[in-house]
């Protein structure tokens, strides 16, 4: 960073072109003015440390000109007008932004007289007379009230709105990990992808992997979909894509996120503190929006790693509306890169498609195995009125897997098809009916649908068919409005109904042309409505102290039953540059994953949803209390919390533990923990340490004889650090995370007067060994064209530098050993080796 200070060439101050000159090339951005306009204009002493918009902020209140933002590269130095006589001129700009706005009313209350602001948020209002009210009113901003008399001076005055939610939005911590990750004051934390720094082992902004690194959040079988977040499953989580619930949030079996980050502009990651309006969860929320502002020009992108080539374009159309089109697939299908075969050797080991590699060298093989994914996302961004918006979006998510194995002459053969897909469908409408009162209608369509198939048979004696398939589909529709009121400063009430309507079925089935009385087909298709009624009351004064008391009433038409549920969330604070927090809430969740068995044999994807039944499937019932701490002061940041979370309701078919009885088990799930966090900017480099503790235990009345176990994804520690360094257009990062094996559950063997026996030990009462992995990501920016329109980024990574074979599952299995004797095997899930990528892309704005 330069943080040297303006040397003055003359007792008057620098030059403003001097400055401007000095400005293009630290920000690379650039200026376009006119020489009559800037000449003879001085600043004084000034920090090149100061942001860009302070530092416009400065220049216009010392030169008198107006620095309005035409795109994010350029910048436009105009002249302020001079008020003609008899006639009312001014700017309209945003408080915070500092952008002009068009399209502002400003009329005088009396008369009726009035006009609207231009594209440079220029105004020119006549008959104005000293004791006239001045009336200057924006859908969405608080409205301003002058008298005439009270506007002094000779040139046209700069007027300054403010939104009305910008009181209630205010961020606790910047650059919480790094620049575009921070902490909210509700106790969320955001993610703004487009702007942030690089992390450890990734060269793209992904998603689910950003929210990874975030403490309190796991993932155990290293995927970027499973995310364990204080205890819970990931299937308890809620994620949401602009407003849609997706149920196959992941690419490549979970490897790769599904959601593109160049079109997303913020993800919300909440683990604590939930807003009632978020329901049918008992974990983590991840809320993800794309961009919703109306786009004034055209911006697009294209670029490429080894795994998946992506593109999008924006685009207005007209004035007021605008598009979004972007879209990703793979590249497995055309060709294997070693970062793809890296991902592939830890995804499929263990399955069918592992087993058949192993396969005796000498025999000649007919294969296939094809795979690869694919999503396509567009949105339209429309203002239909001067207080409404509407946006309307679309996702389409798809994974397709066609492997096909047999001998050269056709004696064998088998043919195994998966696909899965999420398709979704909303509409979202805002609208400020005046300035205290708004509202938001969410309307959406989600369609999961999983297929798998199985065809294998022998030509040769003992000649053989069989097949198996496993169905799951969930058809879901919801409609969701709010309204906001924000009845006295720092106070703010919403009201809301949700109506979420759910279609779930899964079929599985299985046929022996050998043992035809084993087979078997299993439909299982229900229906539930759920209808809720929700409330936030919401205090906040600046950073002192903030409240959010939210209650949520929930009736499941399947179960008939119903729930009232708080949730509270407050902070205060106790010293200058310390606060503290504490929350509490109640949660229910009907919908979950169960282990299928039927096609278990294929090694992925088993697991279907299921709506609760009452019996087997009860509704999942979380409750949750946390407390901490915040430090913050210069550049150093501390956060501190700790929880308490208590889940009712699992069922050994969605955890995989065997009961005694061998039969359908319900049970609990306590889980405490406490999360820290030490971050330190120095200038360029930024070092940030985080550790997890958490103690997550099962209790199953007919197993373990009724005492408590460890969880199976329990991970008692984890330490990671990290450091990030910038210097020119490079970044670098690297981080080294360290954390303790799962727990697993022993076979045993023992001889009992000759009779060989096996026999489960303790369960889940040992552990594998720890978990370590070093990785390393950096990137470079660069100018294509002159204009810097044209832009483009270099990225290279590393994943386990050192290719540590790190092991996330153990398994056991009996074989016929060498003497037609039972041997114990053992099968162990390791993790990804060393794994580079590269990445390239261009981007137009």
């Amino acid at each position: 960073m330069v943080n040297n200070i303006y040397s003055q060439t003359s007792k008057k101050g620098i030059p403003l072109k001097q400055i401007l000159q000095k400005l293009e090339e630290l920000h690379q951005i650039k200026f376009s003015y006119s020489d009559d306009v800037i000449k003879d204009k001085l600043i004084t002493k000034v920090s090149y440390d100061d942001s860009l918009e302070d530092l416009l902020l400065k220049f216009e209140e010392q030169s008198g000109l107006i620095f309005k933002q035409a795109t994010e590269r350029y910048i436009l130095v105009l002249e302020k007008k001079k008020p003609r006589p008899g006639v009312l001129c001014g700017y309209i700009k945003d408080i915070f932004s500092k952008e002009t706005i068009e399209g502002v009313s400003v009329y005088i209350e009396e008369k009726k007289v009035g006009v609207f602001s231009d594209e440079n948020g220029y105004f020119e209002l006549k008959q104005a007379e000293k004791n006239d009210i001045l009336i200057i009113s924006y859908g969405g901003y608080k409205t301003i009230k002058k008298t005439v008399g009270s506007i002094d001076g000779n040139d046209c005055k700069t007027f300054e709105i403010e939104e009305y939610s910008s009181e209630l939005d205010e961020v606790l911590i910047n650059s919480y990990l790094v620049n575009g990750i921070s902490k909210n004051k509700d106790g969320s934390i955001a993610i703004k992808p487009q702007q942030r720094d690089i992390l450890p082992g990734l060269t793209e902004p992904d998603i689910l992997q950003s929210v990874q690194l975030l403490p309190g959040v796991l993932s155990p079988n290293e995927t970027s979909s499973g995310l364990h977040i204080r205890g819970g499953t990931p299937d308890q989580n809620l994620v949401l894509f602009d407003g849609i619930r997706i149920y196959n949030p992941a690419h490549f079996f979970g490897m790769i996120s599904a959601f593109n980050p160049y079109i997303i502009e913020e993800v919300n990651v909440l683990s604590e503190g939930v807003g009632a309006q978020y329901g049918n969860h008992v974990s983590g929320v991840v809320d993800i929006r794309t961009k919703s502002k109306v786009a004034k020009e055209i911006s697009a992108a294209f670029g490429s790693n080894l795994t998946h080539a992506d593109a999008f374009l924006k685009m207005p159309l007209g004035k007021k509306a605008s598009i979004l089109v972007s879209g990703r697939r793979s590249l497995s299908d055309f060709f294997e890169t070693s970062t793809f075969q890296s991902l592939a050797k830890k995804v499929f080991q263990n399955t069918v498609i592992d087993q058949n590699e192993k396969n005796d060298v000498d025999q000649v093989f007919d294969k296939n195995n094809r795979f690869y994914f694919q999503d396509f996302n567009t949105k339209l961004n429309l203002e239909i009125g001067e207080n409404d918006q509407l946006m309307l979006h679309q996702l389409f998510v798809s994974n397709k897997l066609d492997y096909r194995f047999g001998l050269s002459d056709g004696s064998f053969l088998q043919t195994d098809q998966l696909d899965v897909k999420n398709i979704g469908l909303g509409a979202n409408w805002m609208k400020q009916w005046d300035e205290k009162l708004s509202q938001e209608t969410t309307v959406y369509y989600s369609d999961y649908d999983l297929n798998y198939s199985f065809i294998g048979g022998q030509n040769v004696d003992p000649v053989f068919s069989q097949s198996s398939l496993k169905k799951n589909s969930i058809k879901e529709f919801s409609f969701k409005t709010e309204l906001k009121n924000q009845f006295r400063k720092n106070h703010q009430i919403g009201y809301g109904f949700e109506l979420i309507n759910n279609d779930v079925a899964y079929n599985l089935g299985r046929t022996y042309s050998f043992a035809p009385d084993s087979d078997y087909n299993i439909e299982e298709a229900s229906s539930s409505t759920i209808y809720a009624l929700y409330s936030n009351y919401i205090y906040e004064n600046e950073d002192k102290f903030n409240i959010r008391i939210g209650l949520r009433n929930t009736y499941f038409s399947l179960e008939k039953l119903f729930f009232v549920t708080p949730r509270i969330y407050t902070q205060v604070k106790v010293f200058p540059n310390f606060w503290a927090n504490f929350s509490y809430e109640k949660k229910q969740q009907n919908i979950s994953q169960i282990i299928e068995f039927s096609t278990n044999d294929f090694g992925l994807e088993n697991y279907v949803w299921s709506l609760s039944n009452k019996n087997e499937i009860p509704i999942l019932k979380s409750d949750q209390f946390s407390s901490g701490l915040v430090f913050r002061k210069n550049d150093w940041m501390i956060d501190v919390n700790a929880y308490h979370k208590k889940i009712d309701g699992l069922t050994s078919l969605g955890q995989s533990v065997a009961t005694n009885a061998n039969i359908i088990a319900n049970g609990s799930s306590t889980s405490k923990g406490i999360n820290f966090l030490l971050k330190k900017r120095f200038n360029d480099y930024t070092s940030w340490i985080s550790y997890s503790y958490g103690d997550t235990k099962f209790t199953f009345p007919q197993t373990n004889e009724g005492n408590p176990f460890s969880g199976n994804n329990d991970i008692t520690h984890r330490l990671r650090w990290s450091h990030n360094y910038k210097v020119g257009n490079f970044d670098f990062s690297l981080g080294w995370v360290y954390r303790t094996g799962i727990p697993f559950t022993e076979v045993l063997e023992r001889n009992n007067n000759g009779t060989q026996e096996f026999f489960f030990g303790d369960i889940n009462g040992r552990r594998l060994e720890s978990y370590q992995r070093l990785d390393f990501s950096s990137t470079y920016q660069f100018n294509i064209s002159k204009n810097k329109k044209w832009k483009g980024k270099l990225g290279v990574s590393f994943l386990n530098i050192f290719d540590r074979s790190n092991k996330l599952q153990r398994s056991f299995f009996l074989t016929n050993g060498q003497n037609s004797n039972v041997v114990l095997g053992t099968t162990d899930t390791v993790s990804l080796g060393f794994t580079p990528n590269v990445m390239f892309r261009i981007i137009y704005n």
